[in-house]
């Protein structure tokens, strides 16, 4: 029987972040259809139209999810559910240069004119190819380095490489989403408030399974 060594390689990154990813969850809640349609669909183009002032084209705030259902509310009396109008979420989001000024200049304005309007950051990186290739190369190297090892501890001596599994998926590198409900009005005295931010790197890892012949 062919004798074999498995070796799974992981690479790491730290990677710098050079985007700012604004989430914003636009909502409506009316008796009627349409009108439920017609006020969030005025929220979101009031929204284009904030960061389009900023020099924003409108069309890079992008529709994430979009969603209209019935409300319904349990009477207690009867124990039956009843119609409570419609409720509609548009969820968006707002790719934008790192840039603190940018961001605090945008979400005042959107406080001074939006009413429950929350939103989320996220910090991450536009092109990751680059990265998705040195983490690849890293993986391989990591598992070079393994293999190498424990032949050496084990007395065995490595052979060809006689198969590689990996698994390609478009990497996609973001942080994790800080949530800033802003807009209630009992946590915000003064629109010039504005988060102030520092993104700390962002931890990535790809992983090689290679196998080795081994005598």
């Amino acid at each position: 029987m062919e004798r074999k060594l498995q070796i799974t390689g992981k690479g790491k990154l730290a990677i710098t972040p050079d985007i700012i990813l604004l989430s914003f969850n636009a909502s409506a809640h009316e008796w009627e259809y349409e009108k439920t349609v017609t006020a969030l669909n005025e929220k979101v183009e009031e929204l284009r139209t904030i960061i389009e002032k900023e020099g924003i084209e409108r069309k890079n705030l992008k529709t994430k999810d979009f969603s209209i259902r019935k409300d319904t509310s349990r009477n207690k009396k009867t124990e039956e559910y009843e119609f409570n109008g419609y409720k509609a979420n548009h969820n968006l989001e707002l790719e934008l240069p790192l840039e603190k000024k940018l961001l605090n200049t945008l979400l005042n304005k959107i406080a001074k004119q939006l009413d429950n309007l929350d939103f989320s950051i996220a910090f991450g990186v536009r092109d990751a190819t680059q990265h998705q290739q040195q983490l690849i190369l890293n993986a391989v190297e990591k598992a070079k380095e393994n293999a190498a090892l424990i032949a050496q501890a084990t007395g065995v001596e490595l052979k060809e490489i006689i198969d590689i599994d990996y698994s390609y998926r478009e990497l996609t590198i973001r942080s994790q989403r800080y949530d800033y409900p802003v807009y209630e009005s009992e946590m915000m005295t003064t629109y010039d408030a504005a988060p102030d931010f520092e993104p700390d790197d962002i931890d990535m890892a790809e992983t090689v399974n290679i196998v080795w012949r081994i005598e």
